[in-house]
């Protein structure tokens, strides 16, 4: 799945989100999960808060924390994933998670000439359409993010346990797999992090 198209709106902070929605074939007709206004308000009120510490560089304060739901239509799913030559015939996924990371460690990633974040253990849920149903799906991640002269440089998600349906969980693995060896989408995620702590933030903390 190509994270970057799927995760275009909350860059660093969902990166972990689309490797729960990286597999499925053979499925179709779903009924509509949609995006909600407080959905939207939400990863909005995400993103100021790790914008600040990016922008501001304070060292006093806490540290990051932030629960995330993000619904992704069937129709964006396909498109980004289809340029990785991958399918996607499953419906419409919304996904959860509660991120976490420490001030320090981000101050860090952005000034020192070097520095990697490794991430506890955080997991993904996800109901992804199937039919007249959902399917639930949970990935446990350990995420770890290379840093260089602030940008990130390198990035694995660190895929630790799965838990969804026969049916998907297998290409699930698959997918997991292909990216911590071969780095199927680690472009997408870098780059993603890249403009989300630099144009994004910029943006998002314009006249504060």
């Amino acid at each position: 799945m190509r994270v970057r198209s799927v995760v275009s709106r909350s860059g660093l902070m969902a990166v972990a989100c689309g490797v729960a929605l990286a597999a499925g074939a053979g499925f179709a007709n779903a009924q509509a999960l949609e995006e909600t206004v407080s959905e939207r308000d939400a990863l909005k009120a995400c993103e100021k808060k790790i914008c600040e510490i990016v922008v501001k560089k304070e060292a006093g304060g806490g540290d990051f924390a932030c629960t995330l739901t993000k619904t992704w239509a069937k129709d964006k799913i396909k498109e980004g994933i289809e340029k990785k030559r991958l399918s996607w015939s499953l419906g419409n996924a919304r996904c959860v998670i509660d991120v976490g990371m420490k001030r320090a460690d981000i101050l860090e990633a952005m000034s020192k000439p070097t520095h990697t974040i490794e991430l506890a253990p955080q997991t993904v849920k996800c109901q992804v359409e199937w039919e007249k149903d959902t399917l639930d799906v949970a990935v446990t991640l350990s995420p770890k993010i290379q840093f260089k002269g602030g940008k990130a440089e390198k990035a694995w998600l660190g895929v630790k346990n799965i838990e969804a349906p026969a049916v998907i969980r297998g290409a699930i693995w698959t997918v997991a797999q292909a990216e911590d060896y071969f780095g199927l989408f680690h472009t997408d995620m870098v780059a993603e992090i890249n403009e989300f702590t630099g144009q994004k933030c910029v943006k998002a903390m314009a006249g504060n």
